[in-house]
């Protein structure tokens, strides 16, 4: 799950400011989709930036529960 969000760095780095108040303006003024969590840190979906997911760990392959007659 870890790999759906921009990481604290990456967020810095797209802002170009480690305060979190820019961060948030920057996101704001841009109508890029985030939110705040409990420790008043931006968070953002990496498809809200377009950025390509990461495989952090693979993706389960899809099974039928239906019985094959």
């Amino acid at each position: 799950m870890a790999g759906e969000f921009l990481s604290r760095d990456e967020v810095e780095e797209l802002c170009r400011t480690p305060i979190r108040a820019r961060q948030l303006a920057f996101f704001e003024r841009n109508k890029i989709r985030h939110r705040i969590d409990e420790y008043n840190r931006v968070i953002v979906l990496r498809t809200a930036v377009g950025a390509p997911v990461r495989p952090d760990s693979p993706r389960p392959v899809w099974r039928s529960n239906k019985e094959v007659r």
